[in-house]
């Protein structure tokens, strides 16, 4: 079988085994979504590389206790949010990274910021204030609310695999997903009323 064609979790039992080149490919997989992810704490491209770097190393020793019935996604993610955190701590970094510049280099694989490519300036200008506007009300959430959306809409993650990165239960986290929803709706009112 291809290596494209085994999952992670079938991976992560061949590294478990010993075959490196299990790692080799869950590498390949994941080094620019690891990298992206850690980038949205730390906010710094050499900072967010060395936890990428270390995100692997992390999933290369734990490899004989990851249980083969849990998803590997979630994990790897765990794993690389619990060392952005340490990382934050011994730096006391501020806010997580801008609304805009996430969600424009999570779309690019290079890290190169994208921006919106409407075309003519009257679209441009449009969704610049779209998203200046949904930046705004995304500043006002606390960080854990922040997170939660990060998680849910570039990640893409289910609540149960949510839950699994940020600790607690999917009921949990669809609950505060619904909050964080409301709040923004109505902060994205709030702001837009004022322009």
């Amino acid at each position: 079988m291809k290596a494209e064609e085994r999952t992670d979790e079938v991976l992560m039992a061949e590294l478990s085994r010993g075959r490196e080149t299990a790692l080799a490919e869950l590498v390949r997989r994941y080094q620019h979504d690891i990298y992206r992810f850690c980038l949205h704490y730390l906010k710094d491209a050499e900072t967010a590389r060395e936890m990428a770097q270390e995100t692997f190393i992390r999933v290369y020793t734990a490899s004989g206790r990851f249980d083969v019935n849990r998803k590997f996604k979630p994990w790897i993610l765990c794993i690389a949010r619990n060392l952005c955190l340490n990382e934050l701590k011994k730096k006391r970094a501020l806010s997580m990274e801008t609304l805009e510049d996430y969600a424009s280099v999570s779309r690019e694989e290079s890290g190169e910021i994208v921006r919106y490519s409407g075309s003519g300036p009257d679209e441009v200008l449009m969704a610049r204030e779209r998203l200046e506007l949904l930046e705004r009300a995304l500043n006002t959430l606390g960080e854990e609310a922040r997170e939660l959306i990060v998680l849910r809409f570039f990640e893409r993650l289910p609540a149960k695999e949510i839950a699994e990165v940020m600790g607690g239960t999917d009921g949990a986290v669809r609950t505060k997903l619904h909050r964080v929803l409301v709040a923004l709706r109505e902060q994205y009112a709030i702001c837009k009323d004022d322009l």
